[in-house]
């Protein structure tokens, strides 16, 4: 389970990381597509997201690494980058998601469109900035999570 948690994350970075570019392209006027696909690209990389989440709450005890003690969480949770500010994002993507998937099933008019699209944006921008301060600030700890087998090989 351990494995396909880990790769689901990999897979939601990469798709975060190619919805992240495309958006960026878009928002330069590099290319042009409608704002629903921008839109659209990020409810999907909330999506897959969620999925992960639930992977994640389902076996806690796979996910959370054995030798975490109750100091590195605290530091973590402390910590200005990765306290508040990703608990905020959290909060952000599943609230963005209930308003997003209220236009989808018909709740708003096409203003509410661009709404749904810049809010996504919004919300990646933010997000690029937390995944920033999560790398700079716990950099060993965010490649022990994308790849657990190297620290355990180099651990054994």
């Amino acid at each position: 389970m351990r494995h396909l948690i880990t790769q689901g994350f990999r897979g939601y970075c990469a798709v975060a990381v190619i919805v992240a570019g495309f958006t960026g392209l878009w928002a330069v006027d590099v290319i042009s597509v409608a704002i629903p696909v921008v839109g659209y690209a990020w409810l999907a990389v909330a999506a897959i997201g969620t999925l992960v989440a639930a992977g994640m709450a389902a076996r806690p005890e796979e996910v959370i690494e054995p030798d975490a003690t109750d100091d590195r969480i605290e530091e973590f949770e402390e910590t200005a980058v990765t306290g508040a500010p990703l608990d905020l994002y959290a909060v952000a993507l599943a609230a963005w998601a209930c308003v997003s998937f209220g236009w989808v099933l018909g709740g708003m008019g096409a203003a509410g469109l661009t709404v749904v699209g810049y809010g996504w944006l919004a919300i990646a921008a933010y997000g690029g900035l937390v995944a920033a301060g999560l790398v700079a600030t716990h950099g060993d700890e965010v490649a022990t999570a994308v790849d657990p087998s190297d620290s355990l090989e180099t651990d054994g």
